[in-house]
């Protein structure tokens, strides 16, 4: 079983798993489970399945986490807690339009070994007992707060561009 307590103050400073009290956390990854990757420097990102995405867990060499303007403002790369791969639910939404997911560019190899959680959105939101419930839907609060966080980045641009008006500093 992998030790998730090893990643404690990582875990606590990504974005997803904010505001969970550390014993809760703990317990609710052991339930859930899921595995940590480890990706090398020198090879390229690797993309993981459909429907899954990696959280970054330690980079090495570290990356410090650097300050975030919004709470739910995600990391940069390599930094704890940045998600990258699958937007959950893209990959279904590219179906309908009768697209494959894939990059839009060729991935670069990696400037340093990355440890990652490697999760899925169904894995997120799947019932799994009432005990960890709680956890799981501040978990739940926080991905959405996450992709609101998204759309209002990308508003922000369009206002930017279209009205040289930033809605951040109204």
């Amino acid at each position: 079983m992998t030790n998730y307590r090893d990643y404690l103050p990582e875990l606590k400073s990504s974005t997803l798993f904010q505001d969970i009290a550390d014993d809760d956390l703990i317990e609710l990854l052991e339930t859930i489970a899921p595995p940590i990757v480890h990706l090398k420097a020198g090879q390229p990102l690797e993309i993981p399945d459909k429907g899954n995405f990696l959280i970054v867990l330690r980079s090495t060499p570290a990356k410090e986490l650097q300050p975030r303007r919004f709470k739910y403002d995600m990391p940069k790369f390599g930094e704890p807690g940045m998600m990258m791969a699958e937007i959950p639910s893209l990959s279904r939404f590219l179906e309908f339009l009768g697209q494959k997911p894939e990059l839009p560019f060729k991935p670069k190899p990696l400037d340093f070994d990355l440890e990652c959680l490697k999760c899925s959105g169904e894995a997120l939101t799947r019932f799994y007992n009432p005990k960890v419930a709680p956890a799981q839907s501040v978990t739940l609060r926080n991905f959405l707060g996450i992709l609101a966080q998204k759309v209002m980045d990308v508003r922000r641009e369009l206002f930017l561009v279209k009205e040289g008006r930033d809605i951040f500093n109204p």
